[in-house]
């Protein structure tokens, strides 16, 4: 299958997203889940400060690059309009798109000509465009790693964290969202790393609508 279909297939492992640092996926799973109330001191405080900041996010716009740990790579735009949509729209030679419209995760593949659609709420990235952040309930906080003026917060879905682990890496001081990864059921880590971020924009509300393709007319979804 093409590379661009292993690179969807990483950070979804065909019910997840995001795609979207570091661990298997077994040994993150192997530590478990606390909620908010349990974490203890500094957990907690950073805890607080990550739902804080993402709360504060309405909308994301940023070029991308993505990289698995099976070699893939690709590149485009995402946009995040909070509370249920974003887009991930993939630069050529990639022929994907991914969209998110409040219930369903819609995976447009072009070259295939697919249509794959997941429930939205089965994803650990849901979060990424919930409309209240809330972590340590359906969402479970399974570590916290502080670095040089970063900190990285692994969530999975408290009630099926065999979806996958969502891992968002922060700028420390103030915080700054920079990269996602998801790692999937085989421990294939995607990473999907921002640039140029723009917070709190305003985005054409034609950019988050997904149309169906009409495969007979050919495939023009901008």
């Amino acid at each position: 299958m093409r590379d661009i279909r292993k690179i969807v297939d990483a950070g979804i492992d065909r019910r997840t997203v995001l795609a979207g640092a570091g661990g298997a996926l077994l040994a993150a799973l192997a530590r478990p889940a606390v909620s908010l109330a349990a974490t203890p001191g500094a957990d907690a405080a950073d805890v607080g400060r990550i739902e804080d900041y993402l709360n504060g996010i309405r909308t994301l716009k940023a070029r991308f690059v993505q990289t698995a740990s099976t070699g893939s790579y690709a590149e485009g735009m995402v946009y995040i309009q909070r509370p249920g949509r974003m887009r991930l729209d993939y630069a050529p030679p990639a022929e994907l798109q991914i969209y998110a419209d409040g219930t369903w995760l819609i995976m447009v593949d072009e070259g295939l000509r697919e249509v794959n659609q997941l429930p939205l709420s089965a994803t650990p990235a849901s979060v990424l465009v919930a409309d209240e952040v809330r972590l340590g309930g359906k969402i479970a906080v399974t570590r916290i790693e502080r670095g040089a003026q970063t900190l990285r917060v692994h969530l999975t879905q408290a009630e099926e964290p065999e979806a996958g682990t969502l891992i968002l890496t922060f700028a420390d001081a103030p915080l700054a969202l920079r990269q996602w990864s998801v790692i999937d059921a085989q421990g294939v880590t995607t990473r999907v790393a921002l640039l140029d971020a723009e917070f709190n924009g305003d985005i054409p509300r034609r950019v988050l609508t997904y149309v169906p393709p009409d495969w007979s007319m050919g495939f023009d979804n901008q």
